[in-house]
Formats: C-alpha cells, sequence, structure tokens
C-alpha cells in the first residue's frame, strides 16, 4: 500500500512539473537549437524530410533530430546518436551488441554473463537483475529527444518457424515535440523465444514513457518505465549427452521441466534544474549577432522510485539437481522483493565559455529509502526489512573545450547500510592531432571501497540460505584507450587490483577471496572500408592471478567480413559472414534458483567458431537482414556449448526488418 502511495505521489510530481516545464520560458518553435553541452549547441541533422504543413503545404519542414543521455543525477548530458547504419544492423541480440562472447543460457532473453571482466558494470541495483539487464531499459539507458518532425522506427525480427522453435521480437519507438522545447518519447520491446531444447521459452517486454524539457532556465526530464522478464529454467542437459549424436533437440534430456522465473521492474523518475544565468550577444557563424543565454549556477532535485520482485517457482523439485531443499521438497515458490525511493540535491557551477581556464563544479546530497523483502530465516512467510543510505560528493571537471576535457568527482555513503563506503574517478580525453589523423587519448582511473550487496551478505530461500560477514570490497582500477579517426581503429589497456573480492563458489553462493586479486586485459580493434568491403576485426586479451576465484578465457576474438554493392542504383546491400570465438576455459556455470553464475572447474567451454552468415539491405528508410545463424552446426567436430550444461543454438535462420519514419 505505501509503495503504491509513492508511486501515485510521484505521477502527480511529474503531471505538475511538465505543466510548469510547458509554460515557463517558451520561445518561438523556428529558432530552437537543443543544447546538449553544458555552454555548447549542437545538431545531428538526419536527411532532410518533405513534410506538409496545413498552413503551407509547399515550404518543406527539414528533420533535425537531436538525440542525448543525462547522467549523474541530471548533471551531465552526453550526445548519442540515431541508429540508422546498415553495417552490422544484423547483430539483432542484445547480449552480443555489448560483448564479443558473452556466456549464456542458449537462446535470447536467458541469462548471461559478459566474457569481457571490464564490461561487468551494474546498472541496476537490484541483485537478481545481475544476469538479465541487457533485457532491460533503465532511467541510464533512456535516450531523449528533440525532433523538428515526428519520429517513429518499427523494428520487427522472426525465426524461419512460426510454429516450433520460434523466436519473434518487436520493437516500437516514437518521438514527437509539442512545441520547441518539450517534447515526449514512447516505447515498445516485445521478444518471445521458444528455444532449441525442452522447456527454455523465454519473454521479455518493457513499455515506457519518457518527457523532456530544454529551456534556458529550466530543464526536465521524466518517465516511467516497466520491464517484464519471465524464463522456463530447465537447467541445462543432464551430464554425459554429446551434442553430435542427436539431430532432434527434443531427444535431449534437461534437469528441470517444471521451474520458472520472473522478474519485474517499474521505475518513476523526474530530474529538474533550475539555472541562474545572464544573456549575451554572440556572433554566429554566418557573422550575425544573437542573444544567447549562459547559464551559471543550476539548481537539480532527482526522485526516482525503483519497484523490484522475483519469483522463482518449481511445481515438481527435482531433488537430485538442488544441492540443498530446506522448506518445501515437494513445490518451492521463492519471491523476492527490493524497493527503493531516491532524493538527490545537487547545485551545479557552470564553467565559462569567455574564460580559457574555467571548469565546473558541483556538489550533491542524496538519501535512499529501501525496503527488502524475502524467505524469513525460519518461516516460508516473507519478512521485511528498512534500510536507508545517506551520501553526499561532488565533482569538478571540463566539459567543454577544444584542448582536453576531463572529470574528478567522489562519492561518499555517511550513514546507512552502505556506511563506509566510497567510489573515487576521474578521467582526461585529450584530441592528438598527428598528421592528417585526429586521435583521441583516454585515460581514466577508479579507487572503489564496496559495501557488500544486501543479498550477498544474507539471503534465505528453498534451496539456497547464507548469512555472511564480508569485508568491504576494495577495487583500483585504471584504463587506457586510444583511437584513431583516420585508420578506424581502438587499442585499450585495462588494469585491476581488487582485494576482498566477492564471487559465487562452487556452490554457487557468496564467497570472499582471501588474497588479492590482479586482472589485465588488452582490446584492439580494427574496421577496414573501401568502396566494396566493409571488416571489423576485434581481439582481446586476459589474464588473472587468481583463477581459484576468476576464470578467463585467454583470447576472445571477432571477425565480420562483408560485401558491399549498390543494387539498381537504389539499394544498398552487405553480404557477409561474423565469426566470433574464444579459446577453451572453465566458464562460470549458471544456477536458475539464484538467477547467477558461478565459478566451477568440471566442464570447458570454447574452442568453437560460432559462425554466422548474413545479408543486409537497406532502401531508403528501410532496412533489412536475413541470417542463418551457427552455420557451422554438424560441420566441425566439438560441442557447442553456450554456457556449461546449456548449448548453443542449432543452425537457425533469422530475418529481421526496420521502418523510420520522419513525419
Amino acid at each position: 500500500m505505501i509503495g503504491k502511495q509513492i508511486l501515485f505521489s510521484i505521477l502527480i510530481l511529474l503531471a505538475g512539473q511538465q505543466v510548469l516545464a510547458q509554460v515557463t520560458d517558451r520561445n518561438s518553435f523556428g529558432s530552437y537549437q537543443p543544447q546538449l553541452g553544458d555552454d555548447e549547441q549542437d545538431e545531428d541533422t538526419q536527411e532532410g524530410h518533405d513534410h506538409a504543413g496545413e498552413d503551407n503545404k509547399n515550404k518543406d519542414i527539414p528533420s533535425i533530430i537531436n538525440n542525448w543521455t543525462v547522467g549523474n543525477f541530471g548533471a551531465t548530458y552526453t550526445k548519442a546518436e540515431l541508429d540508422t547504419a546498415l553495417g552490422f544492423f544484423h547483430v539483432h541480440n542484445p547480449i552480443f551488441r555489448q560483448d564479443l562472447r558473452p556466456v549464456f543460457t542458449g537462446n535470447i532473453g536467458g541469462a548471461y554473463l559478459n566474457g569481457d571482466f571490464f564490461n561487468r558494470q551494474r546498472k541496476s541495483d537490484f541483485y537478481f537483475y545481475r544476469s538479465f539487464e541487457a533485457y532491460t531499459v533503465l532511467p541510464g539507458d533512456l535516450k531523449f529527444m528533440n525532433t523538428t518532425t515526428p519520429y517513429t522506427l518499427l523494428d520487427y525480427k522472426q525465426s524461419d518457424n512460426k510454429n516450433t522453435r520460434n523466436e519473434t521480437m518487436f520493437n516500437v519507438f516514437h518521438a514527437q515535440n509539442v512545441n520547441e522545447n518539450f517534447g515526449f518519447q514512447l516505447f515498445y520491446n516485445q521478444d518471445k523465444s521458444t528455444g532449441f531444447y525442452q522447456f527454455q521459452e523465454n519473454k521479455f517486454h518493457n513499455i515506457g514513457l519518457s518527457t523532456t524539457y530544454r529551456g534556458d532556465k529550466f530543464n526536465s526530464h521524466a518517465g516511467i518505465i516497466f520491464n517484464r522478464n519471465k524464463n522456463e529454467e530447465n537447467g541445462g542437459l543432464e551430464p554425459d549427452q554429446d551434442l553430435n549424436e542427436y539431430d532432434e533437440t527434443e531427444t535431449y534430456i534437461v534437469n528441470l521441466t517444471t521451474a520458472n522465473a520472473q522478474l519485474r521492474n517499474n521505475t518513476v523518475f523526474a530530474i529538474n534544474e533550475y539555472r541562474l544565468g545572464k544573456t549575451e550577444e554572440r556572433e554566429d557563424e554566418e557573422g550575425y549577432i544573437e542573444e544567447v543565454f549562459r547559464p551559471i549556477t543550476g539548481f537539480m532535485h532527482q526522485i526516482e522510485y525503483s519497484s523490484n520482485r522475483r519469483i522463482f517457482e518449481d511445481t515438481d523439485i527435482n531433488l537430485d539437481y538442488y544441492p540443498n531443499t530446506y522448506r518445501d521438497s515437494v513445490a518451492t515458490n521463492d519471491t523476492t522483493i527490493y524497493n527503493r525511493l531516491s532524493n538527490t540535491f545537487q547545485i551545479k557551477f557552470y564553467e565559462s565559455p569567455n574564460r580559457k581556464y574555467t571548469f565546473s563544479k558541483r556538489a550533491f546530497i542524496g538519501h535512499d529509502l529501501i525496503s527488502a523483502q524475502m524467505m524469513g530465516a525460519n518461516s516460508p512467510l516473507l519478512a521485511k526489512e528498512k534500510l536507508h543510505n545517506t551520501f553526499a560528493g561532488g565533482a569538478i571537471s571540463r566539459d567543454a573545450g577544444e584542448f582536453w576535457r576531463w572529470n574528478i568527482q567522489g562519492k561518499f555513503y555517511t550513514t546507512g547500510y552502505r556506511s563506509g563506503q566510497t567510489e573515487l574517478s576521474a578521467f582526461i580525453d585529450k584530441p592528438l592531432v598527428i598528421g592528417k589523423d585526429t586521435t583521441s587519448l583516454h585515460l581514466s582511473g577508479e579507487l572503489n571501497t564496496i559495501v557488500p550487496d544486501y543479498f550477498e551478505s544474507r539471503y534465505y530461500s528453498n534451496h539456497f540460505e547464507w548469512n555472511n560477514h564480508f569485508n568491504n570490497t576494495k577495487e583500483m582500477i585504471l584504463k587506457a584507450r586510444v583511437e584513431s579517426k583516420r585508420h578506424k581503429l581502438t587499442a585499450a589497456f585495462n588494469y585491476a587490483l581488487i582485494s576482498d573480492y566477492i564471487y559465487n563458489g562452487a556452490e554457487a553462493t557468496p564467497q570472499q577471496g582471501s588474497a588479492e586479486m590482479l586482472v589485465l586485459s588488452a582490446f584492439v580493434n580494427k574496421d577496414i572500408e573501401s568502396k566494396h568491403w566493409l571488416i571489423r576485426a576485434s581481439a582481446l586479451w586476459q589474464k588473472t592471478n587468481q583463477e581459484s576465484y576468476l576464470h578467463l578465457p585467454d583470447l576472445t576474438a571477432y571477425l565480420s567480413v562483408n560485401f558491399k554493392l549498390l543494387i539498381s542504383k537504389v539499394m544498398y546491400a552487405n553480404f557477409g559472414f561474423d565469426t566470433r570465438y574464444t579459446t577453451a576455459y572453465y566458464a562460470d556455470a549458471y544456477d536458475p534458483a539464484t538467477a547467477g553464475f558461478y565459478w566451477q572447474n568440471q566442464q570447458k567451454i570454447g574452442n568453437f567458431p560460432i559462425v554466422d552468415l548474413h545479408a543486409n539491405l537497406k532502401l531508403k528508410r528501410t532496412r533489412a537482414f536475413f541470417q542463418l545463424l551457427n552455420a557451422a552446426t554438424g560441420l566441425l567436430d566439438g560441442n557447442y556449448w553456450a554456457a556449461p550444461d546449456y548449448p548453443l543454438y542449432r543452425r537457425t535462420f533469422r530475418l529481421g526488418i526496420a521502418w523510420s519514419f520522419y513525419d
């Protein structure tokens, strides 16, 4: 009841602040240029679109679309791009878009773990969402938009068989401005994947509405998001089954036949800023004098309410599969709830574009009110615990300027469950002009003391129980990246030194390492593009000194070769193949009851290339792909595993089509 009251209160707040936004600081629509940086104006101009107005049907309105994301409690805006490229349009699985070769349960929508150790950042604070974040939309993922004409994207993908082994994805995105300052975005994503093996069906969908108001003195970003995941959990294949033995995948025996899990997330948020400043005269690119508002001080408030729930059910327990059964030996019904209400207040002093040596400064303070529920230690009934956190911090940064960009910031928890946690980070972006090439150097570092997650410390369910007293984890992370635009080359090196590292041990329960762990990685990506060829080659090398805590592949590689041509002078086409490969290693195994991956040394995966064939087509604003996944099935020796006990999909066909509308 309290959660519903909080949700209703925030909805009223969202409505009120947007009404205020529409009557505050309004100008003529035709002169609007969205601000993507703190002090500079920039535009992403898409292909012009003929739009017949009601008053003047002979006048064209060009489609000018601006995208950005919001971070640091509303203090920073990062320019984003529309996904309109033909190249790599066929890479439709979200986990393959963010990692070269993730470990996953075999089909889209299932649990996954990024193979790149430095790519395992968490965006949700709900412990049980960690293996499913690629299928969720959270406030940090939203791309806010300002557009002179309505923009709509329809995206549909389908497998070759609508009745068996089906996979269907359908995405809708719409953005529209009400006036020059106020706009809204709607999105809906839906996926259903039956999978090749028994009891492997996954479903997820996201739906949301976000609004934005950008003015001189008042800025506002708000939204409401609903995420739903539903997974049949088959526990993988029973041991000692050869994947090359049977053609029909239904022949293989799985561990679980009646288990399923549900994840639910509801998020409502609003970020408002009121700015003080002054109006100055500036000369534009054409030599005209214009009046521009320069912000000096910004006062910001962010409120966010996040409601999370996980349900794990098994109506006919396989006692040989679960290591322990504590309460009910017939059926499992575990429910875990985690709700958080956060408020953050912030003040920012903007850097001045008229001064050469200047930087922005900001300070913030915030509070989290948390409610956690799970099965009681000695009872099957839900037990509730109230938690809270108080934190403060600040940052100094150079956000504008061609010489360099840099940022130093810290966040400190002073009271509550995470009392003593500190997060310090810094980065430098330095463009380097070498001959005719513009090369950028990015250096970053982190020094963190992390309090263990609430559910890492204590958890009670039908099959797992733990009550841990872990030390805080200490991390030092250093990263360096060089990017060359002319040579289309990226090289990166990462270093991490971690003490008191927390991981899931061989019993699938949280453990803490006693020795310091060192992790090194080196990454290189090279694109080669000419009139008829587009080639991308990526390689990742990783090494750790503590394989008793962490297993990583020595080498992960990705190669995409595409032949480009123009058909009938109107249709662009790419024909090619992708290959993903990793050396053999003891990848982490997956446990359905805890929705987590855990350390194991019984089964190696890898040393098998995943080869996909594809054809991409583009006609005006319509894109399509045709893809044959895991084309090497049956042609190469060896068992192809996506994760220990979880096979990769067999050779299968996918097609997809996307339409973009700018009117």
